[in-house]
């Protein structure tokens, strides 16, 4: 019985380690990665903002820095977007960090909109990639076509998830948790050593 049990544990700690494993490939070179979501937020002529699209971001580390790749899924533009105009994300981002300082990355023109998906992907000096560990992404702000609209998108690092408070506008339950940017960064510094 004890055979049995060891042996279903070190299956699942291979399955977590094998899933938790991820990767950022750009020009036909792997590097390692981390990813998590982001939120964009829309406003209807007032004051008060809400949920519009999950943002999924990866880091990556590089030999001489790391790279950004921001994803949006646009699939209820895929079909107009091939046919009328190209969508998808361009232009530089700006990351503004919980510290007060930016980060400003410019357009390399490595994106594209591919069955629905609007993909970018920036560079990361060194430099930046030491302040990513020190400290965490609040907001990306950055350019996005879609079919219906087009201009500047703010991306929050909050993540809306179920919870026992009613929200005043909407009156779903939902709670706000905040994803630790500068904590996946670092662990991607130890996993790469």
């Amino acid at each position: 019985m004890k055979h049995t049990f060891f042996s279903f544990l070190l299956i699942l700690i291979s399955i977590a380690t094998y899933a938790q494993k991820t990767t950022l490939t750009v020009s036909g070179k792997t590097y390692p990665a981390v990813e998590f979501v982001f939120t964009s937020y829309v406003s209807y002529g007032d004051a008060r903002l809400f949920p519009d699209k999950d943002i999924n971001l990866k880091i990556a580390k590089t030999p001489t820095g790391g790279l950004l790749e921001i994803n949006v899924n646009l699939e209820s533009d895929k079909d107009l977007c091939d046919y009328f105009h190209k969508c998808g994300i361009s232009g530089d981002i700006t990351m503004e960090l919980a510290n007060g300082d930016s980060i400003i990355c410019k357009d390399k023109g490595i994106n594209d909109f591919i069955d629905g998906q609007a993909t970018a992907v920036y560079e990361l000096t060194a430099d930046n990639m030491e302040v990513l560990r020190k400290n965490n992404i609040e907001i990306i702000c950055f350019y996005m076509r879609t079919f219906s609209k087009k201009g500047d998108y703010i991306a929050a690092n909050f993540h809306h998830t179920l919870s026992n408070t009613p929200d005043e506008f909407t009156r779903k339950k939902e709670r706000v948790s905040i994803t630790k940017v500068h904590k996946l960064v670092r662990q991607l510094k130890e996993k790469s050593n």
